[in-house]
């Protein structure tokens, strides 16, 4: 989760200069929740603030979990290209409704 490099450093309080950073803090909270060896992952926007290789990484997370029979829930806005084919199925919404549901490659016609 790249945070070897803050692992002595104080968490700190949102808002202040010191501790870690708001993506450092984001991938501890997320990396904490692994750490229970969930059977069921939620993640509400787990990329938001975070830069492509990170997301790169937190997305690759979930795919394992996936991959190793873990229920992986996540929402996104506007992931990248990479990003995206990277999920295996998908749930798109527009005005509140379900547009399509179904594999990522059928995504593309749509």
């Amino acid at each position: 989760m790249g945070l070897s490099k803050c692992a002595d450093t104080r968490i700190g309080t949102p808002g202040r200069t010191t501790g870690i950073s708001g993506g450092e803090r984001k991938r501890l909270a997320f990396a904490s929740e692994l750490l229970t060896n969930p059977s069921l992952m939620f993640c509400d926007e787990p990329t938001s603030g975070l830069d492509s290789s990170m997301t790169h990484n937190v997305v690759r997370c979930l795919q394992q979990l996936a991959i190793k029979g873990r229920t992986v829930v996540c929402t996104i806005h506007q992931p990248p290209s990479e990003v995206f084919t990277m999920f295996d199925q998908i749930l798109l919404l527009a005005e509140g409704r379900v547009a399509y549901m179904g594999p990522t490659s059928g995504a593309v016609s749509f």
